[in-house]
């Protein structure tokens, strides 16, 4: 899954919490580095104020109040606006286009940045774009935030071209004995004099610059090297890779996989690749000839994000994937959320429906691996399980893990 960067904060208001959550999640995915969440724009009202600083975009709806002694969306944007509190606007409404067409001109008259307007329930092909864009301009920027890395594009297809992007593992376990089951590689650049480059450093560019599809490439080669490494000393499992939706289009995507895994001895079936839930129930011909082809290669594919992505039943049945990975949006700390509970049970469930493996993610804490234990979740992956590690690690880990620990 992509990682928070550069340094980007959202405050996300909705009085539904289900869909607030989902919405903090999609924030947090599209490179959202803090994501705070409000019921209410008076609850929202009143977190802002206690911020040392302003926060960079608020999601909001601007229709009247239910609350009792409340204010509407309209008034909050008049008062944030005044007193400096946010940035930038989205505003997430399903009301006529008139009506946010007066409330953009109002937010700029007030000089709050309108940084667009999605129609409610907000998907995350509507909302990532607007975050992917606001943190892309940090990412471009001559001078990181933190101080790090300058960055530009000609650094990165050098360090593309000089492999030194490298993957950093995440384990995840098996629910009903805790063997561990697979690694999912996620994206670290080591740079040879800047050493670790953060990934808010370079992911947000990389993404708008096209450039990411190489970077995966790389880390895809690496990480089935590590495959061959553990298996040589005797850890047999399989390694996980997340695939943009561009590369689904790339028409010899198969047989450059199956050439990798050749070359190091990998089983096919030792190979997971992820796609986004959006990404899964795609009606583009190139995507889904992608899929089926790699299937019938023996790759395991799996769904991210499961549980969030808004794809029907009927659209997930017809595409050939094993295994789901139910979003840690819908995982972590939802046994104290009993109305994202049922969102939990329904993911969980449509999945055995149809016949899928269960992963999931962001499994932080023992009550959240009991949870998803008694809903019979197959696969768990968190901090409660461990962290993400590079290579040379991972033998030592497994080795040393005993069901015991959690």
């Amino acid at each position: 899954m992509p990682e928070a960067v550069t340094g980007l904060r959202v405050l996300v208001i909705d009085e539904q919490n289900v869909t607030r959550r989902m919405a903090v999640k999609m924030a947090r995915d599209s490179g959202a580095v803090e994501v705070l969440e409000a019921e209410t724009p008076l609850h929202a009202l009143t977190l802002l104020e206690a911020q040392e600083r302003p926060v960079d975009l608020v999601v909001t709806d601007v229709k009247a109040t239910s609350e009792a002694g409340g204010i509407d969306g309209v008034e909050f944007v008049r008062r944030v606006a005044e007193r400096r509190l946010v940035g930038h606007l989205v505003i997430a409404s399903a009301l006529e286009e008139s009506i946010i067409r007066s409330v953009e001109t109002m937010a700029r008259g007030f000089g709050i940045e309108f940084a667009g307007h999605v129609k409610r329930p907000i998907s995350p092909e509507s909302l990532r774009p607007l975050i992917v864009r606001l943190v892309a301009r940090r990412a471009a920027a001559p001078l990181l935030k933190s101080r790090s890395v300058h960055v530009t594009v000609e650094d990165l297809r050098h360090a593309i071209a000089d492999k030194q992007f490298v993957p950093h593992f995440q384990p995840r376990v098996r629910r009903e004995d805790g063997a561990v089951t697979a690694v999912e590689a996620l994206i670290r650049w080591r740079h040879p004099d800047r050493g670790l480059v953060p990934p808010g450093a370079f992911i947000p560019l990389a993404d708008r610059t096209g450039l990411i599809d190489g970077i995966t490439d790389v880390v895809l080669e690496k990480s089935i090297a590590w495959a061959r490494i553990w298996r040589d000393s005797g850890i047999d499992i399989a390694v996980s890779v997340n695939l943009t939706e561009n590369a689904l289009n790339q028409p010899e995507l198969p047989e450059r996989i199956a050439r990798i895994a050749g070359q190091h001895g990998i089983p096919h079936e030792r190979i997971l690749l992820e796609v986004t839930e959006a990404a899964a129930i795609t009606d583009a011909a190139a995507s889904l000839e992608a899929l089926a082809r790699l299937r019938i290669n023996g790759f395991g594919l799996s769904i991210d994000d499961f549980g969030t992505g808004m794809g029907t039943p009927e659209q997930l049945a017809r595409t050939p994937f094993t295994e789901v990975k139910i979003d840690q949006a819908l995982v972590t700390g939802v046994f104290d959320q009993p109305q994202f509970f049922s969102v939990l049970e329904y993911s969980l469930k449509l999945a055995k429906q149809l016949g899928l493996k269960t992963v999931a993610e962001g499994v932080e804490g023992p009550e959240d691996w009991q949870l998803l234990s008694d809903l019979g979740c197959d696969e768990m992956q968190g901090y409660h399980v461990a962290r993400p590690m590079p290579g040379e690690e991972i033998e030592g880990w497994v080795l040393g893990w005993h069901r015991e620990a959690l």
